[in-house]
């Protein structure tokens, strides 16, 4: 691979300065702008508009002003349903190009950005499930309660208001879809801002709805690191936040929105764990399934990757042995190549983040299986970790308390049900997990015992219409399926007095 190769495709792809979308127009941005650097050659793959307190300002007085003033809330379900499904369409004819630009993002393996839960017919198939709410979004009516007077009551959804959608830079196009979709769909309108680290494929998604039958001021776009998050999160015109990142930034969120008691979807950080009984249908399978979720894919850059593997004890070492034959089909390069199985980590300093929690590792007195190094024979650059499987690990570790978002995975045994349950319940987080075992019965007296947002019984995998999220410091609220069409809607009680 070479840096050729990547630019190539950026040339193709006619990748152009971005803009601003604002109440119906692209602007020219006329402040700062920034770089975006490709993690798989750490070469400039773009430049963007750093939006600050000025453009945010700007979308969201437009957003505020199409909410209040305009006819998206106001319009009958069928008709917005009938222009998200236009738009749908158009995302679903654009699949290959918005799988090549989140390639150009994240480094993710085409083959996965192409044809994964991560892709951009995944994401029109997201948008899809929840224009069709548009709808069936009904309240409900009471019966009377009491004979004192002739009063009756029925209450409605409405739209929440004005949304903030900030997005993560592991998984773009779903985490639109996701938040963009549901919120359209109840009569919202959106402020989107993108990761600094990846614009290009939700740049195109800007473009795909601005050139929809959207009233001005519906949907906006800007772009820009902290400052202008922290601007968008906690500006007044804003009612809800949806956002998907840290929980670091998470916290600083949920702070920030008490003045005007902002609603919030907060889906945050993870440190899922892996169990696997001495029963599970092939031990080998779910070694492998563990390393890999943690080495393939996005490298472990994923909130609910399994980073915690809890193991029986009698198939400990038959686990390790497994986890390391997996480590062996691992593939870095080119992600267009599909030979290539792994993301490089997306910048430079979460690499740095990344090899300090293996040092911190070495350190507390954890045993280096393997791993645990960059790669350094992989052309072009790349910021690549080499899959790293730690033993010999206790709860008060900071590589098992701490999310790593890399390709590490800690492994530890357990003796009983009860001792599996309690290591997998140690944990500041909350956000999913995974339980490998033959006996129904076990699998889910243990799945209702963890204290998750979601669970997955011998695998896991999340989609459009069943809800997902976490507990505890993985989050609040729920992504999917009704829940993640309430979270953006206001329940009225309305009563009338039949007797006046």
């Amino acid at each position: 691979m070479t840096p050729d190769n990547i630019h190539s495709v950026r040339d193709r792809l006619d990748i152009r300065p971005g803009k601003l979308f604002v109440d119906g127009k692209w602007l020219e941005w006329d402040g700062p702008r920034f770089d975006q650097i490709n993690p798989t050659i750490n070469a400039v793959i773009g430049s963007f508009p750093e939006a600050g307190k000025r453009g945010v300002d700007l979308a969201v007085a437009a957003a505020r002003r199409a909410f209040d003033d305009g006819p998206w809330s106001k319009m009958p379900a069928h008709d917005r349903k009938r222009i998200l499904q236009r738009i749908i369409e158009r995302v679903y004819a654009a699949e290959e190009e918005l799988a090549q630009l989140q390639t150009l993002d994240n480094g993710i393996p085409y083959s996965f950005s192409r044809n994964s839960r991560a892709s951009g017919k995944a994401a029109a198939e997201t948008l899809d499930h929840f224009a069709g709410w548009a709808d069936k979004l009904t309240g409900e009516t009471y019966p009377q309660f009491s004979s004192a007077s002739n009063m009756h009551y029925m209450s409605f959804r409405e739209p929440v208001g004005v949304v903030a959608a900030i997005l993560p830079w592991n998984v773009p196009l779903s985490m639109f879809a996701k938040k963009v979709g549901p919120a359209l769909a109840c009569g919202c309108t959106v402020v989107v801002k993108p990761s600094e680290n990846t614009n290009l494929a939700v740049t195109r998604l800007a473009e795909i709805f601005a050139e929809s039958d959207l009233p001005p001021g519906v949907f906006n776009f800007v772009t820009g690191a902290g400052e202008t998050g922290e601007a968008l999160a906690t500006h007044a015109g804003v009612d809800k936040v949806s956002f998907t990142g840290s929980t670091a930034v998470g916290e600083r969120i949920v702070a920030a929105s008490g003045f005007n008691m902002k609603r919030l979807s907060l889906e945050l950080g993870g440190k899922s764990a892996g169990i696997i009984f001495p029963d599970a249908r092939n031990v080998a399978a779910a070694a492998k399934g563990l390393m890999a979720l943690s080495s393939t894919f996005l490298s472990g850059q994923v909130c609910t990757t399994p980073s915690r593997a809890i193991v029986h004890q009698s198939i400990f070492d038959e686990f390790v042995h497994y986890a390391g034959e997996q480590v062996k089909s691992v593939r870095f390069g080119d992600p267009f190549d599909p030979a290539t199985t792994s993301a490089p980590l997306i910048n430079k300093r979460q690499m740095q983040r990344v090899l300090g929690y293996v040092a911190s590792g070495l350190q507390e007195g954890a045993n280096l299986v393997f791993g645990g190094d960059a790669a350094t024979d992989v052309p072009g650059n790349g910021n690549w970790v080499n899959p790293t499987l730690f033993t010999n690990v206790n709860g008060g570790m900071t590589i098992v308390r701490e999310e790593i978002f890399g390709p590490v995975l800690a492994a530890m045994p357990f003796d009983t049900e009860e001792d599996a349950i309690r290591i997998a319940n140690e944990s500041e987080y909350g956000l999913s997990g995974t339980v490998f075992t033959t006996d129904v019965t076990r699998a889910f007296r243990v799945a209702r015992n963890i204290r998750s947002g979601t669970i997955g019984i011998n695998g896991f995998a999340s989609v459009a219409n069943a809800p997902m999220g976490g507990v505890k410091r993985s989050g609040i609220g729920r992504e999917g399926g009704w829940p993640g069409i309430e979270a953006f809607t206001e329940l009225k009680t309305v009563n009338f007095n039949l007797d006046a």
